[in-house]
């Protein structure tokens, strides 16, 4: 018995040292002293805009100044990093996004079309899905960021097409806007969708001419399927993991956001937040059963060195591209199956939607409302107001995320409720065209993202780029919100354009406002932590060209993580 409790004590101090080694590996300790000079230290601290160098000590700002002075404070082995005349300023901050999604790349297909992909037809897609389904023997078949008016045909695959993929593991096509799919016939079942089912609340299910499933799944007919798909087996997990760390810091974020967490995602991530697996921050959003639960103790959001507990998220509506977004007036051009004054629909109704908003803004949480379009807005906004009144002491302030088609009525609503917008206004370049020729037509389209009129009101605003619904570029955010270009060069809303100073606020110290980490991050002022980028020049004076701006560094608590082997 002895030796077998020696063996066992044994065991367990070497996975100890095995699990401390690994924490250590993933998250090494701030250098002692740290000066940056020789660039332009870029703080978006109004107090003090600019600065010739900044001195960090163990991943916490010290001071600011000039580099001799600076010098001076610390000892010789100071570790001395020269911007060579580049431009040093706060790390980008994802203020609404589904981090790891675009990591998913490492284990499914990518089914873009330009200008993100190089998908032109469904053929196309079959074909790599099955090049897919040659590298993975097993499980889903997962392809992404398809958009049905892209493709030659104009259509989604049709259930059969998937059929001709794989008639016995699921096959699964997502949608660009992330609310419809396109399932297989195996995927059906394997699912328990079968013939006769009925629609749910907020979403339904295509069906052929004669009543046939069809694979299509839409909102909330798409909402447990795609939890289901995504609850990757852990190597995979870890696999889409680290592909999206590296894409996020080689673009100079420093802070990402998983932005709809279910409660499968939240117990996924446990061991990876737990460990500091991540080496970057992550905010989490968990969705509104995953909420009640965390409230109710049974479910836990493990602390860990980077990780904070964001919103719950609620949704509204879909997407406009999916026309699944609610309108108060029809859309500009349907598809024949549609009919005549279709508004697209909300996901809740206006009862169950009030209910939460109240329950959960009452409890003292921040509420995080999905609404693209303006009668969706217009509930979201009823909602919040219910909450207000019924609870005035309590503080939060909500956030409505998308805000497409926010009116000018809305936004002073928004200022009067003290409401933060976060803008998808990347819209305006992906979609913009087709905004203005197929969805809402040429005057609703020149106002989607109105950030000059939510300037106007006074309302402080976010920018994100919902990935993986598109890639997040932090510099586009910034230049699509400066040009209002679409994707063929043509101006959308020029009038709703704002400054490049006021861009750069969106992405850093506005969206560290907004996720409520702005005494940690979002600025460069004296005890605030060295999340830092570290860029070739300065996005101030060359944001028309944003392409061409390289990230040459990326800090996160001082550490640097980019360039580094460990997030490739």
């Amino acid at each position: 018995m002895k030796i077998w409790l020696g063996i066992l004590t044994a065991l367990i101090l070497v996975v100890t040292a095995a699990l401390a080694g690994l924490h250590r590996w993933f998250n090494p300790p701030s250098p002692a002293a740290q000066l940056f000079y020789n660039g332009t230290i870029l703080t978006m601290n109004e107090a003090m805009p600019q600065a010739s160098a900044m001195l960090v000590k163990r991943g916490e700002i010290i001071a600011l100044g000039d580099a001799d002075t600076l010098r001076g404070e610390v000892s010789r082995d100071v570790i001395a990093v020269d911007l060579q005349g580049g431009t040093l300023m706060p790390g980008f901050i994802e203020a609404h996004g589904h981090f790891p999604g675009e990591g998913l790349s490492a284990i499914a297909v990518d089914a873009n079309s330009p200008p993100i992909g190089d998908l032109y037809s469904i053929d196309t897609l079959l074909e790599r899905l099955k090049l897919l389904a040659q590298r993975r023997p097993e499980g889903t078949l997962l392809a992404y960021g398809f958009d049905d008016t892209t493709v030659g045909e104009q259509r989604f695959p049709t259930r059969e097409e998937l059929d001709s993929v794989s008639d016995t593991r699921p096959v699964l096509v997502m949608h660009i806007s992330g609310h419809l799919a396109v399932i297989n016939s195996a995927g059906l079942s394997a699912m328990g969708i079968r013939e006769g089912i009925e629609d749910p609340a907020g979403g339904y299910y295509g069906r052929d001419e004669d009543g046939r499933l069809n694979g299509l799944l839409a909102e909330t007919a798409f909402n447990a399927v795609r939890s289901r798909v995504l609850n990757l087996p852990m190597m995979d997990g870890l696999r889409v993991m680290r592909r999206a760390s590296h894409l996020y810091l080689s673009r100079g974020i420093t802070f990402a956001q998983n932005g709809l967490a279910d409660e499968g995602s939240i117990r996924a991530l446990g061991p990876v937040l737990r460990y500091g697996l991540l080496p970057l921050r992550l905010s989490v959003w968990p969705d509104a059963k995953s909420q009640q639960r965390l409230t109710a103790g049974d479910l836990t959001l493990p602390p860990g060195p980077r990780s904070y507990s964001g919103p719950v998220k609620l949704v509204s509506d879909g997407s406009l591209q999916g026309y699944t977004g609610f309108l108060s007036k029809p859309y500009h051009s349907l598809p024949e199956s549609y009919p005549e004054e279709y508004l697209g629909f909300p996901t809740l109704s206006a009862k169950a939607l009030n209910e939460q908003v109240v329950r959960f803004h009452c409890q003292d949480i921040q509420v995080a409302i999905h609404a693209n379009g303006d009668a969706a807005i217009t509930l979201s906004l009823d909602a919040i107001a219910a909450a207000r009144a019924q609870c005035p002491a309590i503080q939060q302030r909500p956030v409505l995320i998308h805000a497409q088609m926010a009116t000018r009525e809305q936004l002073q609503r928004m200022a009067e409720l003290q409401v933060i917008p976060s803008f998808f206004n990347t819209h305006v370049y992906y979609w913009g065209d087709r905004h203005r020729d197929i969805f809402l037509g040429p005057e609703r389209a020149e106002r989607i993202s109105p950030l000059a009129e939510a300037e106007q009101a006074g309302l402080p605003f976010t920018l994100h780029a919902d990935s993986p619904v598109v890639p997040f570029y932090p510099l586009q955010l910034v230049w699509n919100a400066v040009y209002r270009q679409t994707a063929s060069g043509q101006l959308l809303g020029p009038e709703q354009a704002v400054s490049v100073e006021r861009a750069l606020r969106a992405v850093t110290v506005d969206a560290a406002r907004q996720l409520g980490v702005q005494e940690e991050v979002g600025q460069l002022r004296p005890g605030l932590r060295a999340d830092l980028v570290w860029l070739d020049r300065d996005p101030r004076e060359s944001i028309a060209d944003w392409k061409a701006i390289q990230v040459r560094g990326v800090w996160v608590d001082g550490v640097r993580r980019f360039p580094d082997g460990m997030t490739e």
